[in-house]
């Protein structure tokens, strides 16, 4: 069978076969874990016995992406390979516990970043670097892209009391413009765990790319991220995850639909097109099937699509509070919940500070936010620079 052939970017596929040969290693992965060539990286190790692997990390959606989101599943063994499953969502506080860890040689983590802060995966990164900092084993990055860029820093900063948590590893930007590898070089130094952390490069990435123009394989790692940029509108509105306006889950295109059915589509439309957002345009949106509290029900709203015109100066964090601005202008609090009470605990974890949510109470306009946002990017932007691996 003829395999996938690439293009301008290359995973570091033969430089990780050196580092694991003749090790007992244990993989964090899931579906978008794959080798240059299109094949899952667990088939690719196991096939060609590049190192023997003890267990895999079972992060969200399953090792090959065949679970709902934050769906607690008992897989223990990958059916295809035979390799033991240690389902992250059944270890305490969905940390890989450091026991584990104990006869492994390395820990090879390889799956694809979103490029926002509030991406499960990421996090679990850094907690995997907690127990190997205990544990004492290596740990190998099979680098990949940033989809939405790697020069682009955008959004404000963790707040303190949000760190640590599987929406916020630690304190960096909503958006932060870099490749896993250099989040845990910088998590590594700054909280001096001393970890025997590799990085393992990709050939031909520079910051300016976005993942359609690399060349590499496009696997959804979650039914509701379907192309590559779905992860810039997931920037746009993924912080309505914690309201109960819908966001377009359940339909076909998700993030990228904003609306209730108590809205006027021309209505909302008309406000957010008022603003001057020259890189966005919002289209009136009728009777879109969509899910709300149900995710299993599927019920028609009215809102607007959102349609970037220029990805490049697009901003999707300054949209997102023009969005937040436009909903609490229009509607009462009657209609729209900002922080629905069965998920309120995570709408403030989601964007990491009080600040929005407080703002909106207090009968101001969210965009009082995007001088203090813009301040904390820069800052971030400059404190960055030491770890980055490419141009």
């Amino acid at each position: 069978m003829e395999r996938w052939k690439g293009g301008a970017v290359k995973l570091a596929d033969e430089s990780l076969r050196d580092a694991i040969r003749g090790k007992r290693i244990a993989l964090m992965m899931n579906a978008t874990s794959i080798h240059n060539d299109g094949r899952l990286l667990l088939d690719v190790i196991v096939e060609e016995k590049w190192a023997e692997v003890a267990f895999v990390f079972g992060m969200e959606h399953g090792v090959r992406c065949n679970f709902a989101s934050g769906e607690k599943d008992e897989e223990d063994i990958d059916e295809k390979t035979g390799i033991p499953i240690l389902n992250l969502y059944n270890c305490e506080g969905r940390r890989p516990p450091v026991e584990s860890l104990k006869d492994i040689d390395a820990v090879v983590y390889s799956t694809q970043d979103a490029g926002v802060r509030h991406w499960t995966f990421t996090p679990w990164l850094v907690y995997l670097m907690d127990a190997v900092a205990k544990a004492g084993c290596e740990l190998i990055i099979v680098d990949r892209p940033n989809p939405i860029r790697g020069d682009i820093v955008e959004g404000n900063v963790g707040d303190p009391e949000f760190l640590g948590t599987l929406l916020c590893g630690f304190d960096y930007p909503l958006r932060h413009g870099m490749t896993v590898g250099e989040l845990a070089l910088m998590y590594n130094d700054e909280k001096k765990l001393g970890i025997n952390l590799s990085v393992l490069k990709m050939e031909g990435w520079r910051r300016d790319m976005w993942y359609d123009e690399t060349g590499l394989l496009w696997i959804p790692p979650t039914p509701n991220v379907p192309n590559p940029m779905t992860f810039l509108y997931f920037c746009t509105t993924g912080l309505l995850q914690g309201s109960n306006v819908s966001f377009g889950r359940g339909s076909t295109v998700p993030f990228q639909f904003v609306g209730r059915p108590e809205f006027s589509s021309e209505e909302l439309a008309e406000e957010l097109n008022s603003r001057g957002l020259d890189d966005v345009y919002f289209v009136p949106k009728f009777n879109m099937a969509v899910s709300l509290e149900d995710l299993n029900t599927l019920i028609p709203c009215r809102g607007v699509l959102i349609t970037v015109r220029d990805r490049d100066s697009f901003r999707a964090v300054r949209c997102q509070l023009h969005l937040f601005d436009a909903i609490d202008k229009l509607y009462s609090r009657d209609i729209v919940q900002f922080e629905c009470s069965k998920v309120k605990y995570w709408a403030r974890r989601r964007i990491a500070t009080n600040d929005l949510y407080d703002t909106l109470e207090r009968g101001e306009s969210a965009l009082t936010l995007l001088e203090k946002w813009e301040k904390q990017a820069a800052d971030f932007d400059r404190r960055r620079q030491k770890y980055l691996l490419y141009k």
